[in-house]
């Protein structure tokens, strides 16, 4: 899995693939975020920049990643979301499990940070 990675502290954002909904990149997806948790990353923006439409297999895929999170204590809050996919995230209410963040927001203002491409 090929995915942007942006270092802050002890924040990440990970560009959210397209193609999430598929268990093997789910699970690569999840294995990353714990390597980085083992850094000493604890907050991780998920950037959903990419994905323009999602269906129930891909949102289940993205509280699969919330549950991991929080099985190791982490925080997950959802960034760059794409109109549609904002849309169907408050009709379905997951606005209340997920921090959603306003894509205007400089969520990293004055701190360092350090780009990644992970293999």
């Amino acid at each position: 899995m090929n995915r942007s990675v942006q270092k802050f502290k002890d924040k990440c954002v990970i560009e959210v693939p397209a193609n999430i909904l598929n268990d093997e990149i789910t699970e690569a997806f999840k294995n990353l975020m714990k390597n980085l948790s083992e850094d000493g990353y604890r907050i991780f923006y998920l950037d959903m920049g990419q994905i323009s439409k999602v269906n129930s297999k891909s949102l289940a895929s993205i509280i699969n990643v919330y549950q991991f999170a929080s099985c190791y204590d982490l925080e997950v809050k959802l960034y760059n979301l794409q109109p549609y996919v904002s849309q169907l995230i408050y009709q379905t209410r997951l606005n209340q499990i997920f921090d959603i963040c306003d894509p205007n927001q400089d969520i990293f203002s004055g701190q360092n940070t350090n780009t990644y491409k992970t293999a």
